[in-house]
Parts: structure tokens; sequence; C-alpha cells
């Protein structure tokens, strides 16, 4: 470690760079992608259904790709999440954020919104 207090600040400089990226359009990135993989979950149910009398047989086979699209849409949400406070807590596109968080809701909402009634 040097004792240059100006290479020490620029050494913080560096390590602090992720405070200037675009937090508000990742984090509406991120929602449209936890829309997208909500859209490729339907569809890989939609194809796991087989004729009836058949068995389990295309259940089976779309278990591991659905598996994947599950987990992959939590880590997106997940990231939407982090990135929608990132963006309203640096001034970093605070807009973008919102429009992030409003989609996500909307998204929990209508996943829900069945399950009530």
């Amino acid at each position: 470690m040097s004792l240059d207090p100006w290479a020490a600040l620029d050494a913080r400089r560096q390590r602090r760079q992720w405070r200037h990226w675009p937090w508000g359009w990742t984090a509406l990135g991120l929602s449209l992608a936890a829309w997208a993989s909500v859209f490729m979950l339907a569809f890989l149910v939609l194809a796991s259904v087989g004729m009836p009398g058949d068995g389990d047989h295309a259940l089976r086979a779309t278990r591991i790709p659905l598996l994947i699209t599950l987990s992959i849409g939590a880590l997106v949400t997940l990231g939407c999440l982090v990135a929608t406070v990132l963006s309203l807590r640096l001034p970093q596109r605070p807009a973008a954020g919102i429009a992030a968080l409003a989609l996500l809701a909307l998204l929990v909402a209508c996943l829900l919104l069945p399950r009530l009634f």
C-alpha cells in the first residue's frame, strides 16, 4: 500500500466504479427478462402436457429445462430487485428503476391474482 494520498484516492475511485453504472436500465432489462422467463415457463409447461393415458413421459422430458428456467427466472427477479434499489438510492436513472419495479409488481400480481380467488 502506498503512502501517497493521491494514489490512495485514485485506487478508491477505481473500486467504486460500479456506482456509475446505469442501474435503472439494468433493472428495466432484468424485469423484461423476468417476464420472458415466465412466458418460457408457460411454454414449457404447455409442451410437457401429453396425451391422456401416456403417463408422465412428456413431463419427465421437460423437467430439466423447467428447473433451469425457473432458477434463471428467480435469479433475474432477485437481480431486478437489487438493481432497482440501487437505481433509486444512487442518482442513476431512477425513473427506469421505478418502471422496472412497476413491471415486476405487475408480474407478481398477474401470477398471484388467480390464486386469491
